[in-house]
């Protein structure tokens, strides 16, 4: 597995971010939370203080994969409670290893209603996690009667303040404007690697300039049974609307980030503010939200990364 630091090997205070670029295999627990036991051990001998997991991680982009799928059936096979073992694990490896983890992207069942959400757990917490809730759905997660979240609660890991925006919410830039207000230093940008949205990168990148933040595109390799491979590559953007980093996805790695870098980006939003936002919104009536093959949008099937 390929280790990278991103803007150089000092750890200033407030400890380290990492990027868990891994493999991701389709509707395979077990074989996915082997890979997180393992690369938060790896964590926590390193000194990363938090994780960041790949989307969707626990079974993969299960809406993207299949034209037809039944509420009934992703609510029994998929979606995850509070006392689920996968949740349940996250939560006691956080405290037995003192990392929070962050899972940008999972099927959350509360009750008769299923969520798309963003855990964070910490040893830190006093229930030892936190979730968040998608506000807006697409065509597809209406019709299978999906419930979406109606507030934004942050969340804050010693001093660093990040939120995410979960797939279709990236065409929102009300939501990332509404991040930012609350003294977010990052934004998660969290995408399925089957089906991205065509130009998530420029919008990425947008986003960035014209809130003065950093962005982060968490990529990995998602592996289907029957052997293909989709992948996306992981981003790290500043808040100059600069690409520092990109890691092709067809190999893992781990990616280590200084959080006092993250923290260093300057709040006050530029002159050329509304400009930008203008053209966002243009990007986003000129292409459709979803592309339609797996390189579209920086993703490759194995072999071809793009």
């Amino acid at each position: 597995m390929k280790v990278e630091f991103v803007g150089g090997k000092e750890a200033p205070s407030g400890g380290l971010l990492a990027v868990a670029h891994l493999s991701v295999h389709e509707a395979g627990l077990r074989l996915n939370l082997e890979a997180t036991r393992k690369i938060v051990f790896y964590a926590s001998e390193n000194n990363v203080s938090t994780i960041v997991l790949p989307y969707m991680q626990p079974y993969g982009p299960i809406i993207q994969l299949y034209d037809v799928i039944r509420r009934d059936d992703l609510r029994k096979f998929f979606a995850l409670t509070r006392e689920s073992s996968y949740i349940n694990t996250l939560v006691t490896l956080s405290d037995h290893y003192g990392v929070n983890i962050v899972l940008p992207g999972y099927f959350e069942r509360v009750s008769s209603k299923i969520y798309v959400s963003t855990a964070f757990t910490s040893w830190e917490l006093e229930e030892g996690l936190a979730t968040r809730r998608k506000l807006v759905l697409n065509e597809k997660e209406r019709r299978l009667g999906l419930s979406k979240g109606v507030d934004l609660p942050m969340f804050v890991d010693k001093g660093l303040v990040f939120n995410t925006l979960i797939e279709d919410e990236l065409f929102y830039p009300e939501i990332a404007r509404f991040i930012t207000e609350n003294n977010a230093n990052l934004l998660i940008v969290a995408l399925p690697q089957v089906e991205p949205p065509k130009n998530y990168i420029e919008l990425s990148k947008s986003l960035a300039l014209i809130y003065r933040v950093w962005v982060l595109v968490p990529g990995s390799r998602f592996v289907r049974r029957d052997g293909t491979v989709y992948a996306l590559p992981t981003i790290m953007i500043n808040p100059e609307g600069e690409i520092i980093y990109k890691h092709y996805g067809l190999e893992e790695a781990f990616i280590v980030i200084p959080k006092g870098l993250l923290r260093s980006a300057p709040r006050t939003i530029g002159l050329n503010s509304r400009t930008f936002y203008r053209l966002y919104r243009l990007l986003y009536k000129r292409y459709s939200v979803y592309g339609g093959v797996p390189r579209e949008g920086g993703t490759g099937q194995a072999g071809q990364p793009s």
